[in-house]
């Protein structure tokens, strides 16, 4: 009997164990899932970041932001519609890299302003236009990524023919090729492509012929309807607030040219975002 008794403790005990076990883990799964930002960023990332002074800067700064806030990130690199469809679906909780519109302010929350950029024309040196008011605007194409301000700011100039694509480097590739005559991008971005495509693999291997469009900081923006999200943000970007003045966040702008003039921009813009707020 005393065998009976003492195999069904020992039983018990490893199905009480079990359990225990079980309900640990359940109860971590909601910690571990309120501890990660999943976020949308661009194809082939760690190359904008590299390339890109305003995208490489403005990550760093989240990222940054992100860790003082005790966030894992979850990165998901996608094309710019597909971002902005996940956002919509609810299916992750911010996209990386968004310029606040009016439009975007009506369904979006924003994270403070990164950095400054702005969207411009840019063309092969062989083009002998210099001045946007040179552009044919009725026979010339542009390229654009899909469902981004590009698109609408070229539609908002009177481009007749615009080519829109959720593959990026796809409009490189066809000015190259001469079957687009002008690309319109960020800035920076386009360092990008002249870093990455280009034989000669320096920037500035494009022309820009138009003045600078929508000048804006970059921001990472998150559903506004997603309180979930919403809060991350929230934290993420009162810890970015905390750490303006540190020597750990100045460390960021330094790795640049002209690092005190760029931190001191940024430094007013978020001065300028905590006057709006409060």
């Amino acid at each position: 009997m005393k065998p009976l008794m003492c195999r069904l403790k020992s039983r018990l005990s490893w199905s009480l164990l079990f359990l225990s076990l079980v309900s640990l883990l359940a109860s971590a799964l909601p910690a571990f899932a309120n501890n990660t930002v999943s976020i949308t960023v661009f194809e082939n990332h760690k190359r904008y970041v590299e390339a890109s002074e305003s995208y490489g800067i403005s990550w760093k700064l989240f990222e940054l932001a992100t860790q003082h806030a005790k966030y894992q990130l979850e990165l998901q690199p996608s094309s710019w519609r597909a971002s902005m469809k996940r956002i919509k679906d609810g299916k992750v909780d911010m996209v990386f890299g968004a310029l606040k519109t009016a439009e975007r302010e009506k369904w979006a929350s924003f994270s403070l302003p990164l950095i400054a950029e702005g969207s411009a024309i840019f063309t092969q040196p062989s083009n002998p236009v210099i001045h946007f008011d040179d552009i044919d605007l009725e026979n010339s194409a542009i390229g654009v990524s899909a469902n981004s301000l590009q698109e609408t700011l070229a539609k908002e100039l009177g481009f007749k023919n615009i080519y829109s694509t959720v593959h990026r480097p796809q409009l490189y590739d066809m000015l190259k090729g001469n079957r687009l005559d002008y690309l319109f991008f960020g800035t920076s971005i386009i360092n990008y492509y002249c870093v990455n495509y280009n034989k000669a693999a320096t920037p500035k291997c494009m022309k820009q012929v138009s003045e600078e469009f929508h000048p804006s900081g970059v921001h990472t923006l998150a559903l506004s309807n997603n309180s979930a999200a919403v809060d991350k943000l929230n934290h993420i970007n009162q810890a970015l607030v905390s750490l303006r003045h540190s020597k750990e966040l100045k460390a960021v702008f330094e790795q640049y040219a002209n690092s005190d003039s760029l931190y001191e921009v940024w430094l007013k813009s978020v001065d300028a975002w905590l006057a709006e707020k409060n």
